[in-house]
């Protein structure tokens, strides 16, 4: 297992003493986040409110407070029952009370950026033993679930997939997507430039997730945490 170096820890300190951070996103190298002031609070939340105001004025939008009705119309038309849910959380209890400490939680505490930092040898080995990790909790899902546990969680997989769909077409989900898109611009920078914007517009950014749309995720991902404080194993030791 991988462990956390001093020049880790240090690096950690740093970019939390420093307000920024350096995210590890395929296809943008060299871009450093900064933490938001009181101005750039500001601004995101008028981006947040103005563009909920725009959308819910021109229709074609479900509020989310709507959302657990819409979603109970659409499970009944669908033919499956939301109780499920409910059954899911009760079998996932019982595989995370059962499942062995070494397969729970994650593999290491180490950040992307930090697996970045290792040797081509030590990535290899880290990769390996993931691998080898990932294939014996497999093994035990297998032999954990029922029959009937596996049909509950198939089920479940597909209300959970409706709910996504469903929320992702709420005005204040389309209203929080602008108001990243406006974070991220006015606090994604150059490393190499601090005071220099990464981004020169959304159109930028949207043209960088349909040529990469696992690194737009990530952009989004990575600054989300950082604006909240990142991860807790973050602050680690």
């Amino acid at each position: 297992m991988a462990e956390l170096t001093k020049e880790m820890v240090q690096r950690r300190l740093e970019a939390v003493a420093s307000g920024t951070y350096a995210p590890e996103i395929s296809g943008l190298p060299g871009i450093v986040f900064v933490k938001m002031g009181l101005k750039e609070k500001g601004i995101s939340s008028r981006a947040y409110s103005s563009k909920l105001k725009e959308l819910m004025a021109a229709g074609g939008y479900f509020s989310e407070a709507l959302l657990p009705t819409v979603l109970e119309k659409a499970c009944r038309e669908n033919g499956v029952d939301p109780g499920i849910l409910k059954k899911q959380r009760e079998i996932l209890k019982r595989f995370y009370d059962s499942i062995p400490p070494e397969l729970a939680g994650p593999y290491d505490k180490l950040t992307d950026e930090e697996v970045a930092q290792l040797s081509p040898e030590e990535k290899a080995d880290r990769d390996k033993a993931i691998e080898d990790r990932g294939r014996q909790i497999m093994e035990y899902m297998q032999n954990f679930y029922t029959e009937d546990d596996h049909k509950v969680m198939d089920q479940a997989q597909q209300i959970e997939a409706l709910e996504r769909h469903l929320k992702a077409n709420t005005a204040e989900h389309m209203a929080r997507v602008h108001q990243g898109l406006t974070e991220i611009l006015i606090c994604a920078r150059r490393s190499d430039k601090i005071e220099e914007p990464f981004f020169a517009s959304e159109e930028e950014i949207e043209e960088f997730g349909q040529r990469n749309h696992q690194g737009l995720v990530a952009l989004f991902t990575k600054w989300k945490q950082f604006k909240e404080g990142l991860l807790p194993d973050f602050f680690y030791r």
